[in-house]
C-alpha cells in the first residue's frame, strides 16, 4: 500500500468543552454559592462572601486555561520532499514552524526520565529533535509513529528510483480534534 505523496496530519487535543458550556457551568456554580453566600452574609457571617469570589475566580481561571489549551494545534504537512512541522493555537496562527527533509527524518518514540512519564515522540534530523504529539495519550502517540513511519516510506523508494512529487491528490486527516 502506499501513502499520498503529500498529506497533513492535525493534532490537537480531545476537547468537549466549548466556551458555550463553560459559561454554563460556570454560572450553574455561581449562581447557587453566591446565593448561599449572600445568605450568610445577611445573617452577619460577612467574611463568607469573599472566600466565595475567591472559590469562582479559581474556577473561571481554570476554565479559561482549559479552553486555551483546547485550541493547540500541531499540524505535520508532508509535501514533497519536505516534512514541515507548525505549532500554534487557533486565531493566532502559526507560533513556530520547522521544516526538515522528509526523507532524512527519523520518528522516535522515547520513555519518559521516571517510571510514570509519558512516552515522548520526536522528528529527528541531523540532531535536531521536535517533540510532536503532546496532547495524545501514549497509545496515540504510537499509532501516530505507525501513520508517519508509513508516511516516510514511500518518499524514501520514490527517492531512490527518482520518483519524489508524483501520487495521488493531497489529503487531511484530523488525529484527536474532536471536529
Amino acid at each position: 500500500m502506499t501513502a499520498p505523496v503529500n498529506t497533513r496530519l492535525v493534532i490537537g487535543p480531545k476537547a468537549s468543552l466549548t466556551p458555550r458550556h463553560a459559561a454554563w457551568f460556570m454560572a450553574s456554580l455561581a449562581v447557587p454559592g453566591l446565593g448561599i453566600a449572600g445568605v450568610f452574609a445577611a445573617q452577619g457571617f460577612w467574611p463568607i462572601f469573599p472566600f466565595a469570589g475567591l472559590e469562582l475566580s479559581a474556577l473561571g481561571a481554570a476554565l479559561w486555561v482549559s479552553l486555551r489549551r483546547n485550541r493547540y494545534r500541531e499540524v505535520l504537512g508532508f509535501e514533497g520532499g519536505q516534512l514541515v512541522v507548525e505549532f500554534g493555537v487557533l486565531g493566532n496562527g502559526v507560533g513556530r514552524r520547522v521544516v526538515l527533509p522528509r526523507g532524512w527524518t527519523r520518528v522516535v518514540l522515547e520513555r519518559g526520565r521516571h517510571r510514570n512519564d509519558p512516552l515522548r515522540l520526536w522528528r529527528v534530523y541531523a540532531g535536531q529533535r521536535v517533540e510532536i504529539g503532546r496532547c495524545l495519550t501514549d497509545d496515540e502517540r504510537a499509532g501516530l509513529r505507525g501513520r508517519i513511519q508509513e508516511l516516510l516510506r514511500p518518499v524514501a523508494a520514490g527517492a531512490a528510483a527518482g520518483a519524489v512529487g508524483r501520487g495521488p491528490k493531497p489529503s487531511t486527516q484530523d488525529l484527536c480534534s474532536g471536529e
